[in-house]
């Protein structure tokens, strides 16, 4: 999972970030706590501590997956439901991100502001987020007030007022986060390439949804995708922290056990038709900089060649030693920034993407010759093996440093849990990666990032904005 994630969560509920950093001492403390990793060993008066995930079904069908860690100081309890904007339909587009703001509205036990109110009088932080692929709800808290957690988000799973005036407060706040996604030049840029490359596939429509959808989804639409979707055999609930399993089973049994499995939601079978030709997406608008965007289709966790893909996209754009950063930034500089991603884990297809934010002068046509150019190299020459291992390197280090934050193996394990990863990736993975050769490198390329494959993204500017900023293209994450 990548820190992206970790990051955007952070947006709707008044949390604050800078540079893909959050921003909060407390905040800070409690993802970024380590653990110690590995057994018992206290070799060179260090503790290692190895995480072991175990799960736990009940006859709901409510699925709990804890790691007990002795040595961490919070605990965090997180609840992953299977649903995200890949589940909506034409015209409904929003109704995920819209139902995750009502979850906050209250219940007749809980009225709208105790979640909140509750939480803080503690120390502790609550909050959630929708992706394309899951809805997820966590509190962090020290370890006596777990009991809290799981009260509110046992009642909140079957209770939710959903009353009309918090609809439309709620409404009005979803709206506003829309128009400023619209107002960041660069989020509208992803988003028109996002809708550009996937023409048929859910994720076509950005996790926000479309504005006209937004305005006219009503109480009735929630109710019935709540009910749909907010079920016990739909679920996940991840603890990691020092927590007694079978006093943990047991609580959680006691809270959530008499809530009844609802029918399975069903699933989604829409496929993307293979792309055979080039696609282009313009977009014009007030901007500091201009900005090129290539996307490409490519396989998720699934295929083997993911593990290849990731090696490449972090030699590529894995910070600023990379080879987009070092040939568009360094080396006869014709851009400012030069990055990308490639997310493995969805459900659906991926997109592999990478993109320059060019000098002011620069056209984007400019910035998408040189970007191209830089693949072409890529499939007519090798990388030097000392670059592929530094970036095998890079990878590694940030999987295994994701897991030593306590609220971090949380995500990772709920990311895994809802989207179909099996608990055993946590221990190939390294070894997949560390056996990711040059042959795979040069192979991917030339499978993947290839011009029938390719939809270009262009950002014009045509003027200063009216709060200059200087963005980077991410996929959002609400």
């Amino acid at each position: 999972m990548s820190f992206r994630l970790l990051a955007s969560l952070f947006r709707s509920r008044g949390y604050a970030t800078m540079g893909g950093i959050l921003v909060g001492t407390a905040l800070l403390g409690f993802l970024f706590f380590h653990a110690p990793r590995a057994g018992a060993d206290t070799t060179n008066g260090s503790v290692h501590f190895k995480p072991v995930p175990v799960v736990h079904v009940y006859p709901n069908g409510l699925r709990l997956i804890y790691v007990d860690n002795p040595y961490s100081p919070i605990v965090t309890f997180q609840i992953w439901y299977k649903v995200g904007s890949i589940n909506e339909i034409r015209g409904k587009t929003g109704i995920s991100h819209f139902t995750e703001h009502m979850m906050f509205t209250g219940t007749p036990r809980y009225p709208h502001g105790y979640l909140d109110r509750e939480i803080n009088a503690i120390g502790g932080q609550s909050n959630a987020f929708t992706d394309y692929d899951f809805t997820a709800y966590f509190e962090n808290t020290a370890p006596k007030y777990i009991d809290l957690a799981m009260k509110i988000e046992s009642d909140r799973m079957t209770h939710l007022s959903l009353t009309p005036e918090q609809l439309a407060r709620e409404r009005k706040i979803v709206l506003e986060e829309r128009r400023n996604d619209y107002d960041d030049p660069t989020q509208k840029l992803v988003e028109q390439v996002y809708a550009k490359a996937f023409r048929v596939h859910p994720y076509h429509n950005p996790v926000i949804g479309w504005e006209p959808d937004i305005k006219r989804i009503s109480r009735s639409d929630l109710k019935r995708y709540y009910t749909s979707h907010y079920m016990p055999n739909n679920a996940t609930i991840i603890v990691v922290g020092p927590v007694d399993g079978p006093e943990l089973i047991a609580a959680i049994g006691n809270q959530f056990g008499s809530i009844p499995r609802g029918p399975s939601p069903a699933p989604v079978t829409v496929r993307e038709p293979v792309q055979k030709g080039l696609r282009f997406t313009v977009i014009h608008k007030p901007a500091m900089l201009p900005v090129t965007m290539l996307a490409f289709h490519a396989p998720n966790f699934k295929s083997p060649d993911s593990y290849a893909l990731t090696v490449l996209s972090t030699l590529l754009s894995g910070g600023r030693s990379s080879i987009l950063y070092r040939q568009m930034v360094y080396q006869n500089p014709i851009a400012v920034d030069a990055e990308g991603d490639y997310e493995a884990m969805t459900k659906g297809p991926s997109l592999f993407y990478f993109y320059a934010q060019g000098l002011p002068k620069v056209s984007p046509p400019l910035l998408r010759h040189r970007l191209e150019g830089i693949i072409e190299g890529l499939k007519s020459n090798k990388v030097s093996k000392d670059a592929l291992e530094r970036a095998k390197k890079q990878v590694i280090s940030g999987f295994l440093m994701g897991q030593e934050s306590t609220f971090g193996l949380g995500m990772l394990l709920g990311e895994m849990a809802t989207i179909g990863v099996p608990l055993d990736y946590l221990d190939t993975y390294v070894d997949r990666i560390k056996s990711v050769s040059l042959d795979d490198i040069q192979r991917v390329v030339r499978t993947y990032l290839t011009k029938s494959n390719e939809t270009v993204g262009y950002l014009y500017p045509t003027g200063t904005p009216k709060k200059p900023s200087i963005s980077r293209p991410n996929r959002i994450v609400r």
